[in-house]
């Protein structure tokens, strides 16, 4: 084997876009924006209504809506500098990298819903179960497709 051969074999391309890689990212960019519209009526309404049922899972929408973030981001990350020679091994990783903080984060909001749901039981807060019960029934249809996930 000689040097240029050697050289060449070095230096392949090492991008790992997938051939609907673009369809992908305009179709999390959508989600995104349900899991953020649901997510702020169930906390807003959770609040003024003292549902803490509706406030966790406004909050349980705020992991999917930031884990889609972080998802969305790194497909454009990804995309932008996928021939960047900067990247060694690609940017392939990044998709990796956004899935292990998403799962911080999640661990984090389950912690502080548990701190919340805990504090109810020594103050509890009265319910307004007519006002919150029709932003349940709204976001129910946009949350259950994300709990299959």
């Amino acid at each position: 084997m000689n040097d240029a051969n050697g050289a060449e074999a070095a230096f392949h391309s090492h991008v790992f876009l997938g051939e609907g890689h673009e369809k992908s990212e305009r179709k999390t960019w959508a989600v995104i924006w349900l899991c953020g519209a649901m997510m702020v009526a169930e906390i807003v309404g959770g609040l003024m209504f003292g549902s803490i049922a509706l406030v966790a899972d406004g909050m349980h929408m705020s992991t999917h809506a930031g884990a889609l973030l972080l998802a969305a981001l790194a497909y454009t990350y990804a995309r932008k500098f996928a021939n960047d020679p900067r990247f060694t091994f690609g940017t392939g990783k990044l998709g990796d990298l956004a899935g292990f903080t998403s799962a911080i984060i999640l661990a984090m909001i389950a912690l502080l819903i548990g701190y919340e749901s805990i504090t109810r039981l020594f103050a509890p807060v009265p319910i307004h179960f007519a006002e919150a019960i029709p932003i349940a029934c709204v976001a129910w249809p946009s949350t259950s497709p994300a709990r299959g996930s």
